[in-house]
């Protein structure tokens, strides 16, 4: 499986938008049944596992896992 850090990102102050253009090009560049497991800064991307799962499933992925703590976002999304 594939690991994508995302913490240092720069997302210019609007991490909605950036999320959203980030899994619509994860949609493309994954295969189909492919896994990716994507790292947040919790700072940067202060949503909770509803907001993840809804944004991941609108770019239409699927969101298999998801683990919070103080400093960072987990997620493991499926094509």
């Amino acid at each position: 499986m594939n690991v994508d850090d995302q913490r240092e990102v720069i997302c210019g102050g609007d991490p909605d938008n950036y999320l959203k253009a980030y899994l619509k090009g994860l949609y493309f560049d994954l295969d189909d049944g492919q896994e990716i497991k994507v790292i947040f800064s919790s700072e940067k991307f202060p949503f909770n596992n509803e907001k993840f799962s809804e944004m991941v499933k609108a770019a239409k992925l699927k969101l298999l896992n998801y683990s919070g703590t103080e400093d960072t976002k987990t997620l493991i999304i499926k094509k």
